[in-house]
């Protein structure tokens, strides 16, 4: 064999293994996303929500098990980064996902919001993402999870109305909450 050939053959044993190796991806991507299907379902926002109490736009950053900020969620649209955002409303949340349907998340599933500092693909400032704590339920029981958003015209607002979620008291309103220097304007 010449040493053209030897190398034509090499190049091509690598590229099939490269390729074999994306289509191993792939497929373990949409068997993680078929698996937790049963555990993650969408819901659709209902109609009859009371007035918000405020919206904000920014980044969906990832969606994990609680508590496990490396182990991404997949279903529904949840597995990626990309522009998103919450609207908060006294009977629960709506969060966008751009390229996917609206999800809604009542008030009863809603179990904190606090602040954090990095989630799966994603290491920021201290404090830097806005952390949302909720359970979904599905086929497969409950399933705690964890939503990081980035809100980079100021997250302070967004985190005091999600808090406010959680707490017995009256609704808090994006009025109320407290600001920092260099947040934008008051949703």
């Amino acid at each position: 064999m010449s040493g053209d050939t030897q190398r034509w053959l090499l190049g091509a044993v690598i590229l099939l293994a490269v390729a074999a190796l994306f289509v191993a991806m792939a497929r373990t991507w949409r068997t993680r996303t078929r698996k937790q299907a049963e555990a993650v379902p969408p819901v659709r926002v209902p109609a009859d929500l009371a007035p918000a109490v405020g919206s904000w736009d920014g980044f969906t950053v990832a969606t994990t098990r609680a508590d496990q900020p490396l182990e991404r969620i997949t279903a529904g649209g949840l597995g990626f980064r990309g522009r998103g955002g919450v609207t908060v409303h006294a009977t629960g949340v709506v969060m966008r996902l751009a390229g996917t349907d609206d999800r809604w998340i009542a008030r009863d599933a809603v179990r904190g919001a606090d602040r954090s500092t990095w989630a799966i693909d994603r290491v920021v400032e201290p404090g830097g993402l806005v952390r949302l704590r909720w359970t979904a339920t599905g086929a497969a029981g409950a399933t705690d999870l964890d939503t990081y958003f980035r809100f980079p015209e100021g997250d302070a607002a967004a985190l005091h109305a999600l808090q406010g979620l959680t707490e017995t008291g009256p609704q808090a309103t994006a009025a109320d909450a407290p600001r920092t220097a260099g947040e934008g304007k008051k949703a």
